[in-house]
């Protein structure tokens, strides 16, 4: 419940939407209510360490420019994410556990796209200890450490092998998901900051790895750039195509002809890229997959989507051989699985059934069944099982090399890649400052899941006001009294008919009133927003509350400790603790 005390002509009134009773007085004098701002579970669930109360309050109250500067002192891609995230934090929204989760990814987006007639950037910090930093790829991990460090104050160099920075943000995601626009505007903020981006250089061609170390320190982030082969018969006919390189074509504006009916292997969102892709070609599409839908990695909306826009699933085939029939299509032999016990990946193994296949034709068949690194130029003694190895720092076995996004043990996804580029932005900062990260990383963590805050640790090591690590606040906590269920607000989408006839945005997002009502039903766990609940409820007055200013204050003294505004607050903020 949110007061507005703007409006003095107004009365304002706190209204309970169920019983009273739950509120108990009475403990007079042993107890004094305490401030304890928590973490949010979304906040804490983010990779990224978005901001989300801050940013959703914000939003609320239709403060859209102080919205976005909040995202981005934790997150250079707003835009982006807001439209590609597989937003892991509405699975761990409170509000879901009351009726339904707030719409924290299309908020996100929304705050992006309010904004986008002015210039909203973030100034770069003064560093007395600035040194020279490359970056190797631009891709999100790269363009986010180049970003941080950028506002950390140091001079960073980013080396792309291609023409156009991005990595798979410009030439791995379809422009129905994720328009050019967009990426474009969030580079421009980064080079705003003073980021120099070098494209067309190819390190290990144009640009050795020794020359790499003439910089201070070295961040390697080359990304997974080109599909995995199936190895089987057949693949290298001219039909078969990988799903990153074509991605890649369409992405590059070529005429791409794939004919009346294609067959795409795999189940993650490259295989859903493809497919949706392949529909809006002109050809009718199955997605053949070795699992059920259930273990399908792809995000679900995306699962969902292909299947509305008319896209087909075959699940517990595998194909083993693809041959060229007469007519120039061709036969794909496919084998029948079944689901075993779990493998490494934690997911049923699929297993042959005997005798069990099944041929299907096509005119083009794309693999989209996973992607690699190119790591020639990268030294052995920095690689272990396929990837570079790091430690807890993201430091390598290289002193001042360190290494993140695809090449690194992580998931393979654009936030996860943000954040790897923060943290060793932080980490990269607190070596060139002669510092131990072992002293720090976990002064600025958010929540248990690794999700860093760069806001405190610029706090932190410029004022030396470092914040004590918050809990995250449980359910229980929170005082759904005060709140009014509500239905998810859903984004505008294009009409099937009209997706699948070009690669306009899918995804039209939120009207001003839908954005509004959106932001309004996060309860903003853990943290104040001022809705003077404690201010109206204390039978004593002894709370003095100034929401403009964004300060409240408790009588100590007189406060006869009988614990109605602990109870009172909506968000588990007032807590009693014993007078010592």
């Amino acid at each position: 419940m949110k007061m507005d005390f703007r409006h003095s002509s107004e009365l304002v009134i706190p209204i309970s939407y169920g019983s009273t009773e739950v509120i108990e007085t009475g403990r007079w004098g042993f107890q004094k209510p305490e401030t304890v701002l928590m973490t949010a579970p979304c906040q804490e669930a983010c990779p990224a360490g978005n901001p989300i109360p801050q940013f959703l309050y914000l939003a609320a109250e239709g403060r859209y420019d102080e919205a976005l500067r909040a995202l981005l002192r934790e997150n250079p891609f707003p835009g982006v994410c807001g439209r590609v995230c597989f937003h892991p934090c509405e699975a761990r929204c409170h509000r879901a556990r009351y009726d339904e989760s707030v719409s924290i990814c299309a908020m996100e987006r929304y705050v992006f796209d309010a904004t986008s007639d002015r210039s909203v950037d973030i100034r770069p910090h003064r560093n007395h200890h600035s040194k020279q930093v490359a970056v190797v790829g631009s891709g999100p991990a790269g363009l986010s450490c180049a970003y941080f460090l950028g506002l950390l104050g140091h001079q960073v160099t980013v080396f792309e092998a291609r023409t156009e920075p991005g990595g798979v943000m410009r030439w791995g995601i379809p422009e129905y998901r994720l328009p050019k626009s967009v990426l474009k505007r969030e580079v421009r903020r980064i080079v705003n900051l003073g980021i120099e981006i070098k494209t067309g250089v190819k390190v290990g061609g144009d640009l050795s790895f020794d020359q790499l170390m003439d910089f201070d320190a070295v961040f390697l982030s080359p990304g997974a750039g080109s599909s995995l082969p199936l190895k089987i018969d057949g693949e290298a006919l001219k039909a078969v195509w990988r799903g990153k390189e074509l991605l890649e074509r369409i992405n590059s504006g070529g005429r791409i002809r794939l004919g009346r009916e294609v067959i795409v292997i795999g189940g993650g969102n490259t295989a859903m890229d493809v497919a949706r892709s392949a529909l809006r070609l002109g050809s009718r599409v199955t997605v053949a997959y070795r699992r059920s839908r259930d273990e399908m990695p792809a995000i679900q909306e995306e699962i969902r989507e292909a299947e509305e826009e008319g896209v087909r699933f075959e699940f517990l085939i595998q194909p083993v051989r693809v041959s060229l029939l007469k007519n120039g299509r061709l036969a794909v032999k496919f084998q029948r699985m079944k689901l075993g016990k779990p493998d490494q990946s934690k997911r049923p193994k699929p297993i042959p059934v005997e005798g069990g296949f099944v041929k299907l034709e096509a005119d083009a068949l794309v693999e989209a069944v996973g992607e690699a690194v190119e790591w020639s130029w990268i030294p052995q003694r920095l690689m272990s099982r396929g990837l570079i190895d790091v430690g807890p720092s993201l430091l390598t076995a290289q002193d001042k090399v360190f290494a993140g996004g695809d090449a690194i043990d992580q998931p393979r996804t654009v936030v996860t890649a943000i954040a790897s580029g923060k943290k060793a932005a932080i980490s990269i900062d607190l070596y060139l400052r002669g510092l131990s990260s072992d002293d720090f990383l976990s002064r600025i963590e958010v929540g248990n899941q690794g999700s860093l805050s760069m806001e405190a640790y610029i706090a932190g090591i410029e004022q030396g006001r470092w914040p004590e690590v918050k809990d995250v606040v449980p359910y229980e906590r929170i005082n759904t009294l005060y709140f009014e269920p509500s239905g998810r607000i859903r984004e505008r989408k294009l009409s099937r008919d009209k997706a699948v006839k070009g690669f306009s945005e899918v995804n039209r997002g939120f009207s001003p009133n839908q954005a509004h009502a959106s932001a309004s039903r996060c309860f903003t766990c853990g943290t104040c927003n001022y809705c003077s609940n404690c201010y109206f409820f204390c039978p004593e007055g002894v709370i003095s509350l100034d929401p403009l200013l964004q300060s409240r204050a408790v009588d100590l003294e007189h406060c006869k400790g009988c614990g109605t505004c602990a109870r009172a607050c909506p968000r588990g903020v007032v807590e009693m603790r014993e007078v010592s």
